[in-house]
């Protein structure tokens, strides 16, 4: 039995990623060969057309942060030539579309202006996920992968609550942590799973946010349904994934 080998990663929130951690998923792909990638939301921050206050500290400009994320994304495609690339877009993405509804309707819809085109995701063959809210999930066989918008407290909390109220086993990017439910019932076993982050764990805008970095593996078989979620953690900068260390 062949089952296909998938990586979520999401939460860069770019330019306030961590080199670091970046550095060691892009090589976990190169190791793990995967023949499918999510990027889970978020991957770029657009902090400079929010309604939140920008920190003095910030010199990013939106045009740099695109840069940066371009540059990531060829990255990742390159690591992963043949591997299919599914972007689906989080809350942080839904910043520019927001922008230009409240600030530009006359410009909102123009060619060239979406973030997709902006970070050319169709020539790096990117798919993207996006239903023009700040939610959006993609339905994987018998998994929901999505950014959803919710956030509770503790770890693997928002994990539980979606998991009922959405009533099937999904991943939740958002959060920056990790962590996981399960639930049994009369129609089987499910679970949820938060997907962490590859974020700057101490940026500039929050104090000692409680967040984790790292992400999620699938394993499927698309025959049957059978489909199983490892979180991966990166833990002082290393990455641990059965007997090897990457």
């Amino acid at each position: 039995m062949k089952l296909e080998k998938s990586v979520v990663i999401g939460d860069l929130h770019i330019p306030y990623h961590s080199p670091s951690a970046i550095k060691k998923v892009i090589q976990f792909i190169s190791y793990f060969k995967p023949d499918r990638i999510f990027i889970n939301g978020d991957l770029i921050d657009c902090l400079d057309i929010s309604r939140f206050e920008t920190p003095l500290e910030r010199h990013d400009s939106l045009a740099e942060e695109i840069e940066e994320a371009k540059y990531f994304l060829l990255t990742l495609r390159s690591a992963a030539p043949k591997a299919r690339i599914q972007y689906i877009f989080g809350n942080h993405e839904f910043r520019l579309a927001n922008y230009l509804r409240r600030n530009a309707r006359e410009l909102y819809g123009l060619k060239g202006l979406s973030l997709e085109e902006q970070l050319n995701c169709k020539d790096l063959d990117i798919e993207i996920y996006n239903n023009g809210t700040k939610e959006n999930f993609y339905k994987y066989g018998n998994l929901l992968v999505g950014h959803f918008d919710r956030v509770n407290k503790d770890s693997g909390m928002t994990a539980k609550n979606l998991l009922h109220d959405k009533g099937m086993s999904l991943i939740q990017g958002h959060t920056h942590r990790l962590g996981s439910s399960y639930k049994r019932d009369f129609d089987g076993q499910r679970g949820a799973w938060e997907g962490g982050c590859l974020c700057d764990l101490s940026p500039q805008y929050v104090n000692m946010p409680n967040w984790n970095p790292g992400f999620l593996t699938i394993h499927t078989d698309h025959k049957t349904g059978f489909f199983k979620v490892t979180t991966v953690e990166i833990i002082e900068g290393q990455i641990i994934y059965g007997d090897k260390i990457i």
